[in-house]
């Protein structure tokens, strides 16, 4: 004799629960409370990065780069110098663009370098990447980068 298992929903304990669930309403209200949960969630998020774009081009204009070659005794040649950030924000995860130039500054070669550092609010950050082999002449150039916070001005008293 094959004894076949039970439907979850034979059990009159379980058909009553439902019942009464649907009976108030439940089914209704679980999709309203899930499509408005959605609706908002597609509102914020909508909204939301209309206002970090502008942010973040605001701040890409305030940032500089000031670099000179430098060398490790040790190791290969270097780039070294400092990232300006003149805005409000604190930024991190820098991308700097290091372009090899020609003479009548063409560009000859371009390559991208991380450069894993916070700069402060109106401060500055040092770096040192690895200078590219072939140039003599480069140029630097904050090509991406990630608000971290906005910071409060300091107060003087």
């Amino acid at each position: 004799m094959k004894i076949e298992p039970e439907s979850v929903y034979d059990n009159r304990y379980v058909q009553t629960a439902l019942g009464r669930w649907r009976a108030r309403g439940g089914l209704m209200r679980g999709i309203r409370i899930t499509l408005g949960l959605a609706v908002s969630a597609l509102v914020l998020l909508g909204v939301a990065p209309g206002a970090g774009a502008q942010n973040q081009l605001e701040v890409a204009r305030q940032l500089r780069v000031e670099w000179e070659p430098g060398s490790d005794k040790w190791g290969p040649p270097r780039l070294v110098g400092y990232v300006y950030n003149d805005s409000t924000f604190r930024i991190g995860s820098v991308r700097l663009r290091v372009e090899t130039l020609d003479g009548p500054d063409r560009v000859v070669g371009e390559t991208l370098a991380w450069i894993y550092v916070n700069v402060p609010s109106r401060d500055r950050a040092y770096f040192s990447v690895r200078r590219p082999s072939g140039g003599v002449v480069f140029r630097l150039t904050v090509e991406s980068f990630v608000l971290i916070a906005r910071e409060a001005p300091e107060q003087t008293p």
